[in-house]
């Protein structure tokens, strides 16, 4: 494990384990710029699982080099993608973001990530396997293509993912956009959703590489008809999104910049076990609600002080809705008309 020590932040250890661990409890450090670039693994997550299922069945004695060298691609793909840009920026192709190149550049950008991409892999696919990336849109922090990864026969290797390219590296827009804030968001939901991304709103976030500066997330089709359950995410989680009502694509939410703790937040596991439990089952609530409050009165219990945090955002929910949370039941009201 990695030790820091800077003057503001309070993190004593910080390797690729604790890193992960921080972002799965916390979100929206004021501290990024300090903690991250000084882990020694600045990866969360980790590549699709058909890649991974099809590297450790072709490649079992060398699956963990071969996924190193995989992501390694990816980084050398982005690094090469962020410098295009800002030389198109320089040489006046673009004023902000890639949306703005000439088709004919465009192509030519394309062509030479998907060149560059498939000379770091190619030890890894099939023989005759083709790699393709196609530009999809610019946001504020970054721009998305499309990325393919096709056998001799046309066959995908592994779903069509979604590979953002930030602008920079660090944290954009403190706290609540850019590399550090999304993939922290991105761990976070993976965390308290239970990993269950795919019945969720989101789209699956795979990997964000902080040290090369992008992300690898589900790509949703514009026709896409997802089905997910219906997850306020507000009321369970304490987090609010001001970005979320324009990021759908069909029907799900794509860009997890913008979340911001509300009143109800809480980092504690244990305290946020009970309190969904409260929260996801309306019919019973206030059976379990007496029964937590036995339990945290008997000085045997373990955790006592948490069960009573949970009870007391229990309560406090009945009463007290920020604008926030009422902001959120919009995004609710589009999701169940889809």
């Amino acid at each position: 494990m990695l030790k820091i020590s800077t003057g503001m932040t309070k993190y004593e250890r910080c390797g690729f384990s604790r890193l992960k661990k921080l972002f799965q409890t916390n979100i929206n450090f004021r501290t990024y710029d300090e903690f991250v670039p000084a882990a020694k693994n600045q990866i969360v997550g980790n590549l699709p699982s058909e890649m991974i299922q099809y590297i450790v069945k072709t490649f079992p004695d060398t699956k963990a080099q071969m996924i190193k060298k995989f992501q390694k691609g990816l980084g050398v793909t982005a690094v090469f993608a962020r410098g295009q840009c800002n030389r198109f920026k320089r040489e006046g192709l673009i004023r902000f973001g890639l949306d703005e190149l000439s088709a004919p550049n465009m192509e030519t950008l394309q062509r030479q990530m998907s060149n560059i991409f498939h000379s770091n892999i190619k030890e890894i696919l099939p023989a005759n396997s083709s790699v393709q990336f196609k530009f999809l849109d610019r946001g504020a922090t970054g721009n998305a293509f499309k990325l393919s990864l096709l056998n001799e026969q046309g066959q995908k290797l592994m779903p069509d993912t979604a590979f953002k390219v930030y602008h920079k590296r660090n944290s954009v827009m403190p706290e609540a956009h850019g590399n550090y804030a999304e993939a922290n968001i991105a761990t976070f939901f993976k965390r308290v959703l239970g990993h269950n991304m795919e019945r969720s709103p989101f789209a699956k976030h795979y990997m964000s590489d902080m040290k090369n500066g992008y992300s690898l997330s589900e790509f949703l089709y514009t026709d896409g008809d997802y089905e997910f359950k219906f997850i306020d995410y507000a009321k369970l989680f304490g987090v609010h999104s001001i970005d979320a009502l324009k990021s759908f694509i069909g029907g799900k939410i794509f860009d997890l910049g913008g979340f911001q703790k509300l009143w109800n937040f809480t980092e504690d596991k244990v305290t946020l076990r009970y309190y969904k439990k409260l929260m996801n089952n309306p019919k019973i609530a206030d059976e379990l609600l007496e029964r937590f409050e036995i339990l945290a009165e008997n000085p045997k219990t373990p955790h006592r002080e948490k069960i009573l945090d949970a009870i007391e955002l229990y309560l406090r929910q009945s009463f007290v809705q920020s604008d926030e949370i009422n902001e959120s039941l919009k995004i609710w009201e589009l999701l169940s008309d889809h």
